[in-house]
């Protein structure tokens, strides 16, 4: 792990300024680390309301600047894929993705202040995704590290 914080967007403005800022943001952690890869979970397909909108747009402008203006290709990767990889259920809650983080993970999280209710679910499905897709690569390449 490089680098991890919770983000909030600047709440006074609209839901498309609030999108581009994520992305600007996301976009010099780019700049600042150039990654060989990329990954971002997918929407899940059972979520209903505004909140599915709100997402969808999100998940497409930070897709959209990381792949046309960073010319970077995006992996994304089904929530269902990220919970069976970490605990081994596809149908894993928050609750257990937290629990399967290695400790000093968990603690580096609890470290930056961030709690249940502020994040950490959040935190740890980064964390995950980010292995599992690490894992798929390594498989790929059949190397043991990567």
């Amino acid at each position: 792990m490089v680098e991890a914080h919770k983000y909030c967007a600047d709440k006074t403005t609209n839901r498309f300024a609030q999108a581009y800022e994520i992305a600007l943001h996301i976009g010099k952690y780019i700049d600042t680390y150039s990654p060989d890869v990329i990954a971002i979970e997918g929407l899940a397909f059972g979520m209903r309301g505004n909140v599915t909108r709100d997402l969808g747009g999100l998940q497409f402008v930070i897709i959209a600047h990381l792949q046309e203006v960073k010319n970077k290709l995006v992996d994304i990767v089904a929530p269902t894929s990220v919970k069976k990889f970490a605990t081994g259920s596809g149908r894993a809650k928050k609750e257990d993705m937290i629990e399967s983080l290695p400790s000093e993970i968990h603690t580096y999280f609890i470290n930056l202040g961030v709690k249940k209710t502020t994040g950490l679910a959040d935190l740890a499905d980064a964390y995950w995704i980010a292995k599992c897709v690490e894992d798929k690569y390594k498989e790929k390449n059949n190397e043991t590290e990567y």
